[in-house]
């Protein structure tokens, strides 16, 4: 890694749930232009798989394919754990390697988290911590919190802040996140790494669709919050030393067709278990054979538009433990056994899909200004970003987007 010159800080900002298919919508909206005309873009950047949250966000802060950091799902496999019940990976001791945060921390950097995924419990590493975590239910969502993030901080923020939070809808918190970016950018000790993660957009394609307009009235709401970081920055006086890195995870494609049960169609046939990732699902056979002769025979059955080998796994970078996985049909989706689901949009998708090519702003500091860059991958933001904070992070999957630079870090 090169060593820097200008000591930068870095606000890491993931729009959830956008890829190609929105990129002109994004490219027309006021806080995204200033990172158009302030740095360089593309619409062409290569997600991981599984093509859903918690893996792509640790491929993106870790630097590594799924393979490689152990983050396979959103959640552990439960499979007969009804989903309202489910605990996910929040805790970063989930995450089975390094991290930005930890790079940044060893530095002696000064580090903020909001609702980022997998980033609970990072007490030493991250500073001021508000990670994305889901109260179950009988559970109190303060109380959860405070087992998972910076408790001092935590309970300073709901004294002072909490009643500027709506409620605890998506779009609530989203907004209330981005008030604690505004008091932490404008503190006497603002970070050097700033990383959050706005998912209304995500929440609301799920349960509204595509396309709609409770869809579009979502994309306003996150081109404000973004605004709203933009704001703090000028106003604190940092704009010149601050570096926007600002990403997207994968987008959405309507579910026109419903949910195939097909957990409890293996479990019937004494083939296995399938764990859905939505359009997707992972296999856990029996025995690996008899099951793919088993989903071959039953390809139209059960809406199944392609099967995953071991092989084309690995090809992928697919999590370790995944032997085996299907796609579904357009239109599909698949449903674990004792769940439901009556999303409108949804992901998990295959690497071919439009919407597995997100989006990527690289403004400020060493990057070119409107300059539109090839493509990249979800990999190649942590290196990148450690290569501008002068931090090492020397074994990730991906690479430095050095071809984005208009001067070489010193």
């Amino acid at each position: 890694m090169s060593k820097r010159r200008v000591p930068y800080n870095v606000i890491l900002l993931s729009v959830d749930a956008v890829a190609k298919p929105d990129a002109d919508s994004f490219l027309n909206l006021p806080s995204f232009k200033y990172f158009t005309e302030r740095g360089c873009f593309t619409d062409n950047v290569e997600t991981v798989y599984p093509t859903i949250t918690y893996p792509i966000h640790s491929s993106a802060i870790t630097g590594k394919y799924p393979c490689n950091h152990g983050i396979a799902h959103n959640e552990p496999w439960q499979p007969d754990v009804n989903d309202k019940m489910r605990k996910w990976h929040w805790a970063v001791k989930d995450i089975g390697t390094r991290t930005l945060w930890h790079a940044a921390a060893e530095k002696k950097l000064s580090v903020a988290s909001l609702l980022w995924p997998v980033s609970g419990k990072a007490g030493g590493i991250i500073n001021w911590d508000f990670p994305e975590v889901l109260p179950l239910p009988g559970e109190i969502p303060v109380i959860k919190m405070m087992q998972y993030a910076s408790k001092l901080w935590l309970a300073k923020t709901e004294i002072l802040y909490s009643k500027h939070r709506a409620g605890m809808k998506r779009c609530d918190l989203d907004d209330y996140m981005a008030l604690l970016c505004e008091k932490l950018i404008a503190g006497r000790n603002f970070p050097d790494l700033l990383t959050v993660h706005f998912a209304d957009t995500d929440d609301t394609r799920h349960n509204e669709g595509v396309g709609t307009e409770a869809d579009r009235a979502a994309i306003l709401r996150m081109d404000r919050r973004v605004g709203r970081l933009i704001d703090a920055v000028k106003k604190r006086g940092i704009e010149d030393r601050t570096v926007f890195v600002v990403m997207s995870d994968h987008g959405q494609q309507n579910v026109t067709e419903g949910y195939i049960p097909l957990d409890s169609t293996l479990c019937g046939a004494g083939i296995g278990r399938a764990q859905s990732v939505g359009l997707g699902a992972f296999i856990y056979p029996e025995d690996e054979e008899k099951a793919f002769s088993f989903l071959t025979a039953h390809k139209d059955e059960l809406h199944i538009k392609y099967i995953l080998t071991r092989e084309d796994l690995k090809k992928i970078h697919a999590p370790a433990d995944v032997h085996l996985a299907v796609q579904a049909e357009q239109g599909y989706g698949y449903v674990d056994r004792n769940c439901e689901c009556d999303h409108l949009g949804d992901h998990g998708f295959g690497l071919e899909a439009l919407e597995a090519r997100t989006l990527l702003w690289l403004a400020g500091g060493p990057f070119n200004k409107g300059m539109r860059f090839g493509g990249a991958r979800i990999v190649d933001i942590a290196p990148t970003i450690a290569d501008i904070l002068g931090l090492s992070m020397p074994d990730c999957d991906g690479r430095v987007l050095t071809e984005t630079y208009k001067t070489t870090i010193n």
